[in-house]
């Protein structure tokens, strides 16, 4: 009996100390603005980061009145996206061109939105490499870079879309030291993430191409992921791999958050943006996604019928009005002339497109942001999905409604 009654007092005991630990944690979680981690011993406050200006002192620009600019590549940085090696290789052969998307939540809708773009090429094909809850962050929970080379040794891929990061806005633990969000630890790591990942799909003759993050309806979250996609632009562009700035279409004319925005290819209105004020809608996704899609369906496009010139005479008219031959609906891709095969060299300049008027904040601001645990918990209310969208919700729903991002 004896035995069984201190058995019975350490039981107790350990489920007093688990309440004591979850009760610090919870505390702690208040007083660091849901990062925890934060009080721990070794934290890394690093150098703060300019508030309201790039790296290099220039002022940064005030929002500007007038339409929505159309979305565009960073300048200098898209090297030659997407012609690749394999690019050109499956243009040659007539083979089917294979696109696979990566990221967290925002890459399902960018799948979304891609898969839609190339629904009447049926040589093309969109491939879902996503994972909702994800980040470079988060590799204990999975690897990204295994886990892509995986996915493209069971199906090879032509093209790779990646849009992550909304995951990513905490700190990281690196060789047992925690390392704050956009200390000098903290992108040297993701910096590496980001490398491994994009060099793995180049050396395959792989064509990669980078879609930001959007504008944010929280001020502090919306701080945050503008100084991601700064880091992330000036990464890419070290890589050779255009940075599709999804910020000037997802604002309004002030270059605040809005849920309704004017589309730049159409000039009509549309709802943008899902009710969570992270996730864009179905037309949203389209939007942001069209720097990187357009230049593949580029590639595709038939080329227009050339008339054919001819003496005109009595007996050879007919058979000059007969060479004028419509190009077919679905025309075969050109042949690999149109791409060469020559993998994305290293650029040299910097993108100058990027928003800057918004702050980045210092370090030691950033702790007391909200907790950055998966971004779309909450369900939301998009644009209705064009009929045939690909989008894995039910019709009228975002393809990332009510998912983790």
């Amino acid at each position: 009996m004896g035995k069984r009654r201190w058995i019975m007092v350490l039981d107790r005991g350990a489920v007093l100390f688990i309440g004591i630990a979850v009760g610090t944690v919870l505390g702690l979680s208040f007083r660091t603005g849901g990062k925890p981690w934060q009080a721990l011993p070794g934290w890394d406050a690093g150098a703060p980061l300019a508030d309201t200006a790039p790296a290099d002192g220039t002022p940064a620009p005030l929002a500007a009145a007038g339409p929505a600019p159309a979305p565009s590549l960073a300048p200098g940085c898209s090297g030659t996206f997407p012609k690749s090696a394999r690019v050109a290789e499956a243009l040659a052969a007539h083979r089917p061109l294979h696109i696979g998307v990566f990221g967290d939540s925002f890459g399902d809708g960018l799948w979304a939105a891609t898969d839609q773009a190339f629904r009447k090429y049926p040589d093309v094909k969109v491939h879902q490499f996503s994972h909702e809850g994800t980040g470079f962050t988060r590799y204990r929970t999975r690897d990204l870079l295994q886990d892509a080379k995986d996915r493209v040794a069971g199906q090879p891929i032509d093209v790779a879309l990646i849009s992550i990061g909304a995951n990513d806005t905490q700190g990281l633990f690196v060789n047992g030291h925690a390392a704050a969000y956009m200390t000098p630890a903290w992108q040297e790591t993701i910096e590496g993430r980001m490398t491994a990942l994009v060099r793995m799909l180049q050396q395959r003759g792989v064509a990669v191409g980078w879609v930001g993050l959007p504008r944010m309806r929280d001020a502090t979250y919306d701080r945050d992921i503008q100084a991601m996609n700064r880091f992330y632009a000036k990464v890419t562009c070290r890589l050779g791999v255009p940075f599709a700035n999804a910020v000037p279409v997802s604002q309004d004319r002030q270059g605040h958050f809005a849920l309704r925005l004017i589309d730049p290819a159409t000039g009509k209105d549309y709802l943008a943006r899902a009710n969570d004020g992270k996730h864009m809608t179905f037309h949203g996704y389209e939007v942001i996604s069209r720097p990187v899609v357009q230049p593949i369906l580029a590639l595709l496009a038939p080329p227009a019928a050339k008339p054919t010139t001819q003496a005109v005479s009595n007996d050879t008219a007919p058979a000059a009005s007969a060479n004028h031959a419509k190009a077919p609906k679905h025309a075969k891709r050109p042949a690999a002339n149109a791409a060469g095969p020559d993998i994305p060299s290293k650029p040299t300049g910097l993108p100058t497109d990027l928003p800057t008027h918004k702050s980045t904040a210092s370090p030691t601001d950033l702790p007391t942001a909200p907790a950055k645990a998966p971004a779309d918990a909450k369900p939301i209310t998009p644009a209705p999905t064009p009929s045939g969208s690909p989008s894995k919700s039910s019709a009228g729903t975002s393809p990332a409604s009510g998912k983790r991002s």
